[in-house]
């Protein structure tokens, strides 16, 4: 959607922010002429076309071109790039996405022949996992928006006589196989779905990890397809989806997170920004409100925008933050697809920041030709790579179109060249490897057609040379367009886009009315003058790296001793890892200090990059021994080739020379063909693989180099990588003497036969033990601590308290009453199971956050509720969580109080009687107040600050009755002791028959087994 639309919903929607109507030309930049301005329009045209006809003669109907290759892409299981492949589904991806690009080319003939081309060829029942949120925004509105202008110019120009809808019900056969992600308990999709049998596959059910943008960016194009065809499910399914993201913002800041679980709707990854992961749902907010007209979605898009204008602009910058600290930066750097918030700032009509952040954006360019894919806040390179994104070209086409001013043409003319001097190959257009370096990957996603080149285009073309008006358009995402008639269709399959809906404005002319005035203080220039220089005259870093996180090597002396230098500490675990600690205070001088915090929070990050890598199942190592089989359960790789799913290797047996592999192999002549045995140590685990690879070997096991270390004492664990994707062949990890048996067989034979197989297949997955050796794994320190805690709350809840207590005591009639009581099994409490399992739970949770953060050690358990309040102390915790733990040891008090009465003043109970009944009815009362608080909790939602404690407020909920009876069992048991024994007390004998059976059957009544 272009000016006039924007004008229209900004006058209206956001009263006192001005659209520029008809602004000034920049005095510092020359208009540019008309010939220039149609050269480049026609350079923009052939681009498009050097790029599509590629596919089209060498790579369709395959997904996409592979520009260096010149073939097609096909989605590959067995050549799989990763995540990268999710966008691929054997559906024509590249042809399906650049349809409507044919119509803004004017190039109605191909776009005939293209529609014809993908109803032909292209089906959807495939037994292909895909992305939900690409294939939505790519595949089902590209399918959209190609329907809608086929019926379009079929109605007004007669073209196209034949076509009855088939794109429809394409996109209608997509709708219902995308719907299974939506299964799920909070309405967020899941991120991957098998077009063919939906989430039965149990991997892809049990992924339950989803971005923001992944979820928030459905609405508009399922919204389309239910008004288009009738079938409101679409639209229903996404409005949830929109709903369950806004429910878990956080209160306090409005801003979203990165990362969620779809299930449970808790935050994986808190930070917060307006880059990948989180960017288009902000846009589907605004968006959403325009297409639909819905309210909601525009008091949604001005909280998060107050919010984002709040704690993440700075400046110029858009810089990542904590959403629940968002005054506390959670990046030092910025990635490429925050370019597209100009354009969104132009929408909403806030021109002043989006002219600072598109000059920002513009001389990052000119420094490094292209715009790397991540840069630092002081705007050097972080991640080279440019595979041709289309946002930056995007927002300069829409602040042109707000502005008028010439200076937008030049960036663009900027763009185009450089996408020509650096991208351009004989087939294609390829992806640059590194802005810094050149070079090129063997990829051109389907966006360049659909994205790139269209803004491009646009940003040239006078809208006299378009076949349609802008005007009644919206843009998607993936710029499909999606004509804003839709809002007021909702069983229609056609419509008209000639009709005029928007009313003049008391007699005033249309056009007049739908503009604003200028205002001289936002005028481009002005805005942009003090930002001149802005990058290039920023200082540079005056520190010289001496160690990046990702060159270091825990063997290497030389690197160990810088970071000595940089007051860094490295701890050697029992297991094998390292710990690495900081203390500024040990630096060598301030400079080292502030090295090594540079380097620390680059460990950091390259730990949490692998710890959002997606699960790896354990593999196994077989072969033949004494003519048995011998199978070892071996550490999967986060590189290589995936051997999951019934795939394996099988290859005779080569050991490197030198044995850790960091360096050139003595004898890779050797290795060729063969899976290679290196040691762990001296260097990254994928540079050994690397080494191994380049020798020729199909695959490598890496044994480690801590004698002792296997399964029984140490955690499995995946290999990590160094991002990037070079390693093809598999790789595995074994513990030193789990590996002893099969460096036994390699030295009686060295070429003997090995195989790497899916644990699955030996059985080695499920063990997760050495079958070598028999030896099962240990009960891990975790489950000791659950064990532990386990019996702390059985004797709390089933009255192994009240009776260690009484024991102490020598009183006859205590004795007694201790005897009837265990007689009743009083300390088989059924619903302490419930109660148990919970708080377990929740300290589960809290120590895996604990070992995950590395803020501390697990904490011993010998006294588990003790423990659990120092952990209650480090996190944060639900309040309420806090208040019953303090209150299950304020009755505990009570009852070592109750103890000490019947020793030394066994005569006393009547005169405390009423003293101690009143305390215990306090207690239960709190009891109570503590479960509303907690429910109202549960009702709008966690309290921000206690995510930890989310999942057990959830559990709360569903077991809220038993906990309250649980509960009530404390103040029975507390009456039972109070008037038994004062009872007791008085009369002399054990205990009062007539109370007995009425004791017992409350007892019973409460959830007592009485086995």
């Amino acid at each position: 959607m272009i000016l006039k639309e924007v004008k229209h919903y900004m006058l209206v929607i956001l009263a006192g922010t001005a659209i520029f109507a008809h602004v000034a030309v920049d005095d510092s930049v020359s208009p540019m002429s008309l010939e220039e301005q149609e050269e480049l329009k026609e350079e923009a045209r052939d681009m498009f076309y050097h790029a599509y006809r590629a596919y089209m003669e060498n790579a369709y109907p395959a997904d996409e071109l592979m520009p260096l290759s010149c073939k097609g892409r096909w989605k590959d299981p067995l050549n799989s790039r990763g995540d990268l492949d999710d966008t691929l589904g054997n559906f024509s991806l590249t042809l399906v996405d650049s349809l409507d690009t044919l119509v803004i080319l004017g190039d109605l003939e191909e776009f005939e022949t293209a529609v014809k081309l993908v109803i032909k060829d292209v089906s959807f029942d495939q037994d292909v996992i895909v992305s939900v949120f690409e294939t939505n925004i790519r595949v089902l509105g590209g399918l959209l928006s190609a329907h809608i202008l086929a019926e379009y110019f079929q109605q007004r120009d007669g073209i196209m006589p034949w076509y009855h809808g088939e794109l429809l019900s394409l996109a209608k056969d997509l709708g219902y196989r995308l719907l299974p992600a939506f299964n799920t308990t909070t309405g967020i999709p899941h991120s991957r779905v098998n077009l063919r049998h939906g989430l039965k596959n149990m991997r892809l059910s049990a992924h339950q990890e989803t971005c923001t943008a992944c979820a928030g960016t459905m609405i508009l194009e399922m919204a389309s397809l239910s008004r288009l065809t009738g079938e409101p499910i679409f639209e229903q399914k996404a409005h949830k989806a929109m709903d369950g993201l806004w429910r878990i913002r956080h209160r306090s800041s409005d801003l979203m997170g990165t990362v969620l679980n779809v299930q449970s709707g808790d935050w994986v990854r808190r930070d917060s920004g307006v880059g990948a992961g989180i960017d288009s749902y902000y846009e589907y907010c605004l968006k959403a409100y325009i297409l639909l007209g819905d309210e909601k979605y525009l008091g949604r898009f001005n909280k998060h925008y107050s919010a984002i204008m709040k704690y993440i602009s700075q400046g110029p910058m858009l810089v990542d933050v904590h959403m629940h600290r968002p005054h506390t930066n959670s990046k030092n750097f910025m990635d490429a697809l925050l370019a597209f918030w100009p354009g969104l700032q132009v929408l909403k009509g806030d021109i002043k920041p989006a002219v600072e952040t598109h000059e920002m954006l513009y001389q990052i360019m000119q420094r490094h030709n292209l715009i790397p894919e991540a840069f630092t806040t002081d705007f050097h390179v972080h991640w080279g790579q440019h595979p041709l994104r289309p946002e930056f070209v995007e927002s300069t086409y829409f602040l042109y179109k707000a502005t008028n001013d010439p200076y937008y043409l030049e960036v663009g003319k900027s763009a185009l060249k450089s996408l020509q001097k650096f991208a351009r190959v004989p087939c294609g257009y390829a992806t640059v490897k590194d802005v810094r370096t050149g070079g090129h990957d063997d990829r051109m996603d389907s966006f360049v057609l659909a994205e790139t080149f269209k803004y491009l285009y646009l940003l040239f073309a006078d809208p006299n040379d378009l076949l349609i008006d802008l005007d009644e358009f919206l843009f998607t995402t993936e710029a499909h367009l999606l004509p804003l008639s839709l809002s007021r269709n909702h069983n229609l399959t056609s419509f008209s886009l000639d009709e005029q809906h928007i009313d003049d404005m008391d007699g005033l002319n249309s056009e007049f009315a739908r503009c604003c005035p200028n205002t001289l203080d936002l005028f481009p220039e002005t805005v942009r003058k003090p930002l001149k220089n802005l990058v290039n005259g920023m200082c540079p870093r005056t520190m010289k790296r001496k160690l990046l996180a990702s060159q270091f090597a825990a063997g290497n002396s030389e690197h160990l001793n810088l970071l000595k230098n940089m007051g860094i500490a490295v701890l050697s675990m029992a297991d094998g890892r390292i710990q690495l600690v900081h203390t500024i205070a040990s630096a060598r001088s301030q400079a080292d200090a502030k090295e090594g915090l540079l380097f620390m929070q680059e460990m950091l990050e390259l730990s949490q990059s692998q710890k959002h890598l997606p699960d790896k199942s354990p593999l196994s190592v077989t072969f033949e021994k004494n003519g048995q089989t011998v199978s070892i359960a071996a550490g999967p790789a986060h590189f290589g080739k995936d051997l999951t799913g019934g795939n394996k290797v099988t290859a005779k047996v080569g050991v490197a020379d030198p044995i850790r592999a960091c360096g050139s192999l003595n004898n890779s002549d050797r290795l060729k063909g063969r899976i290679v045995v290196i040691q762990r140590g001296d260097c990254m685990f994928i540079s050994k693989v690397r080494k191994a690879e380049e020798a020729g070997a199909v695959a490598a096991i890496v044994i480690d180099n801590t004698p002792g270390t296997s399964l029984v004492t140490s955690s499995m664990f995946a290999m990590s990588g160094d991002g990037k994707n070079d390693v093809t062949i598999p790789a595995v990890f074994l513990f030193h003497e789990d590996a002893s048996e099969l460096l036994k067989a390699i030295e009686e034979n060295l070429g003997m036969e090995i195989s790497i197989t899916d644990g699955n297949s030996t059985g080695g997955r499920k063990q997760l033990v050495n079958v070598v050796n028999g030896k099962k794994t240990k009960k891990s320190n975790s489950e000791k601590l659950k064990n532990d805690f386990h019996a702390t709350i059985e004797r709390l809840l089933g009255g192994g308290e009240i009776i260690k207590i009484f024991q102490r005591n020598q009183s006859p009639n205590v004795q007694n009453e201790l005897i009837n009581l265990n007689s009743q099994k009083v300390n088989r409490i059924q619903s302490k199971e419930e109660i148990s399992e919970w708080l377990i739970k929740f300290y589960e949770q809290v120590n895996v956050e604990l070992m995950e953060s590395n803020t501390s050690p697990p904490l011993d358990s010998e006294e588990g509720l003790i423990n659990l309040k120092k952990l209650a102390n480090k996190g944060d915790l639900p309040y309420q969580i806090v208040r019953i733990l303090e209150l299950l040891n304020t009755m505990n008090d009570i009852l070592i109080r109750l103890r000490l009465l019947v020793t030394d003043k066994p005569n006393g109970w009547v005169k405390m009687y009423s003293e101690h009944i009143a305390e215990v009815k306090g207690i239960t009362r709190k009891f109570e107040d503590c479960l509303t608080d907690l429910e109202d909790d549960i009702g709008k939602g966690v309290r921000p600050g206690y995510d930890a404690g989310k999942q057990i407020a959830i559990n709360v909920k569903l077991k809220y009755a038993k906990l309250k009876r649980t509960f009530e069992i404390w103040n029975d048991l507390a009456k039972i002791f109070l008037e038994g024994d004062a009872t007791a007390g008085r009369k002399g004998s054990i205990i009062v028959d007539s109370t007995q059976k009425e004791n017992s059957s409350i007892l019973h009544s409460a959830g007592i087994d009485e086995l």
